[in-house]
């Protein structure tokens, strides 16, 4: 057609390749986040109990896939690449989440000296790793010309949970053992709803209806966040107390990866047929 630029039929399809992987890589956040909520809900019918909470899932049979799934969200955080603030967040998530994996929650106040070996070689050979990637993240970012200062203050705040994490378990393990794993959950939330408000209210982010649902979330998982916290507090300060019979732990997690869920369902709509479906 007259006026009409034609666009090179293999631009077309990198960019339908590109669109396509990303939405199977969101789509893969929401599947490991159902396999985690359906591996605890079969546990609980066969035992006829709802568990303490979704962590708890660690000590049943469900800690193979509570534990993959933390995994597969952390390496699907990670192939969203960008150099935006949301995916710099993303990235200091992706990092989190394994150290919700390899720290358990403790039961009755105290981690099982069974599962400690476990621990301390999640974190020896998270740390091992973890510094291997940073370091080729680097090599590769400056190979392609592409190592900004956001790039190096991400890798920073990376480096610095790779490796605070384990000097924390050599310096005092009970503490980590303790107050770990509700370290790392409440700053992985946090981070997300971080990125969901941004999201929400960036001036060129998304429309206004998606925007008004990203805030949404973004308060929702901050309030989860800070009903848990008070509840920790609480447990803290009088065990006995707050022991009320209801799941409280486990109402909050579940509230948590809900809007979790709810937040990848509405950045997978927003860029299902998106060329450059990237964080902005």
């Amino acid at each position: 057609m007259v006026g009409r630029t034609a666009v090179p039929v293999t631009q077309v399809a990198a960019a339908t390749s590109l669109a396509r992987t990303y939405r199977y890589v969101r789509l893969a956040i929401l599947g490991a986040v159902l396999a985690l909520l359906v591996s605890v809900a079969a546990v609980a019918i066969d035992v006829g109990t709802a568990p303490e909470s979704l962590s708890a899932g660690f000590y049943t049979p469900a800690r193979t896939v509570f534990t993959g799934s933390l995994f597969a969200v952390s390496l699907a955080l990670l192939a969203l690449s960008g150099r935006s603030v949301p995916q710099a967040l993303l990235d200091v998530a992706a990092v989190l989440a394994p150290l919700i994996a390899i720290i358990p929650t403790p039961v009755g106040g105290v981690v099982p000296a069974a599962v400690h070996a476990d621990v301390v070689n999640g974190l020896i050979t998270f740390a091992i790793v973890g510094v291997v990637a940073l370091v080729a993240t680097l090599f590769v970012a400056r190979a392609q010309r592409t190592l900004t200062r956001g790039v190096l203050t991400t890798a920073g705040a990376a480096g610095g949970l790779i490796v605070g994490f384990p000097l924390w378990a050599a310096v005092d393990q009970e503490s980590l053992l303790r107050f770990g794993h509700l370290a790392a959950t409440l700053a992985f939330f946090a981070l997300i709803a971080a990125v969901a408000g941004w999201t929400a209210w960036a001036p060129t982010s998304s429309r206004p209806a998606a925007r008004a649902i990203y805030g949404t979330i973004a308060v929702g998982i901050l309030a989860a966040i800070g009903f848990l916290f008070v509840v920790f507090l609480l447990s803290v300060a009088d065990p006995r107390g707050a022991a009320t019979g209801i799941p409280l732990v486990l109402i909050g997690e579940v509230v948590l990866l809900l809007l979790f869920s709810a937040f990848w369902i509405v950045e997978t709509a927003q860029t299902w047929n998106d060329p450059d479906p990237t964080f902005r």
